[in-house]
């Protein structure tokens, strides 16, 4: 997906479409004008308040979403060895690695093509369901009948030694090298401070990409996720959760409250609540056995009523009366199909489909989370790595896991080839037990 960060028009009428899902009134503004009097229009518009007939309480600050929180029961504590806890915290790694892996091939394809283009290729090779990195050649005739891009091809697992590397284990690394440098008590300012200094402005995009050169203008969080940043309820905090529930594991009000400060950089309401619901999903998956308590962990961490966690309810009602996979990407396409492709909402329910569906077995999982489009090395990844978290290392399968042959590629400074049983015990070092 091409994002053009420069043409005040484009950021308006981006702006126009995420004012009306936050239930703003847009009446007067002119969508069609470009350069300063679309910055003007633009800045016009992000200052309206929501309607006060809006359905939704979807507040900003911490205080308050933990207020509009629902009640859930309490976990039970945290009674791992430190011998289980690193292969949970592998496992949750390698997941993370392994499922976006399987879903980078597919990213460009899966926004343009959507779920329908991905079974029809993968029928067509006789791979559906997925079950395996790309692991076969296309000649170019079958190439230009899909459309596919020479990408596809180039992420063959053969080709390669580690885990390539993509902003969604990038931000992962970083949440390592946060609480590593300051301390379990970061700061959003820490946090910005530490992209500037390890995360190439280039390596970010979307939302993250609009906060760096605010950061730079010194518009400081959380204005920073506000200002003339039309991407907020955007993915890019999402998939930056998981190592806040790594490094709370068992506590996911905790781990909620570490993506908080990480998300409010540069996203607002339901951009927030998807990196909260993560993290906190995944700090619950070290203390619980089933995905229905690791989804519900999560949920009890956001508003109840904002519209990820009616969404997420929603799929889980449909869920309960269709066991079909495939009936439920299709709920999710047909009423949630309206938000962008790298929308936070539309791929949350994708992340919580290939959990549902694919009921602990990791290889179904993460197959289904890709399977279902969109952002589908984002949603991979997240899938793999809430249930590596719950299943722990030794129990995911080698044909996953040993053509990552523990190593990861970022573009983080001081980490560009690094071993995961490394970031493992790295992790369980910084650990506050």
């Amino acid at each position: 997906m091409i994002v053009d960060y420069f043409d005040p028009k484009e950021l308006l009428r981006l702006e126009l479409i995420q004012a009306q899902e936050e239930g703003k009134d847009t009446s007067g503004i002119a969508a069609n004008v470009a350069g300063e009097e679309a910055l003007k229009a633009l800045d016009t518009l992000q200052q309206r308040q929501v309607k006060a007939d809006f359905a939704y309480k979807e507040p900003d600050l911490l205080a308050e979403i933990r207020q509009k929180r629902p009640q859930t029961p309490a976990l039970g504590k945290l009674e791992l060895t430190d011998e289980k806890l690193q292969d949970r915290l592998e496992g949750a790694w390698l997941g993370r690695a392994a499922g976006c892996w399987l879903g980078k091939p597919w990213e460009a394809f899966g926004m343009q093509k959507g779920r329908k283009g991905i079974k029809a290729l993968l029928q067509e090779a006789d791979r559906y369901p997925m079950n395996s990195y790309i692991d076969f050649d296309y000649s170019d005739e079958f190439m230009a009948k899909h459309g596919i891009d020479k990408s596809l091809k180039d992420y063959h697992y053969a080709n390669f030694d580690g885990m390539p590397e993509d902003d969604d284990l990038n931000y992962t690394v970083i949440g390592l090298d946060i609480v590593k440098t300051y301390g379990h008590k970061f700061t959003s300012i820490d946090v910005a401070n530490r992209w500037m200094t390890q995360l190439p402005v280039l390596h970010t995009f979307t939302a993250e990409r609009v906060a760096y050169r605010n950061f730079l203008n010194l518009i400081s969080p959380p204005e920073s996720g506000f200002y003339r940043n039309p991407y907020r309820e955007w993915i890019g905090a999402q998939i930056r959760a998981d190592f806040w529930g790594y490094v709370n594991p068992g506590n996911p009000e905790l781990a909620a409250e570490y993506a908080y400060r990480d998300a409010c950089i540069s996203h607002t309401k339901n951009g927030i609540y998807g990196e909260m619901f993560v993290a906190a999903a995944i700090a619950a998956a070290f203390v619980v056995d089933s995905i229905e308590e690791v989804i519900e962990a999560g949920l009890g961490q956001i508003p109840a009523n904002c519209r990820l966690a009616v969404a997420i309810r929603d799929l889980l009602n449909f869920a309960k009366q269709e066991t079909d996979f495939e009936k439920g990407l299709d709920f999710i396409w047909e009423k949630y199909g309206n938000y962008n492709p790298v929308h936070t909402i539309n791929n949350a329910l994708i992340v919580v489909a290939g959990l549902i569906y694919g009921q602990k077995d990791f290889s179904k999982t993460i197959s289904i989370a890709v399977m279902g489009g969109w952002d589908t090395d984002c949603n991979g990844a997240t899938a793999g790595s809430i249930l590596g978290a719950l299943l722990g290392g030794k129990a995911l399968p080698k044909k996953w896991t040993d053509p990552i042959n523990n190593t990861l590629y970022t573009g983080v400074q001081g980490y560009s080839k690094v071993k995961i049983s490394d970031l493992a015990t790295k992790t369980l070092e910084l650990i506050k037990r």
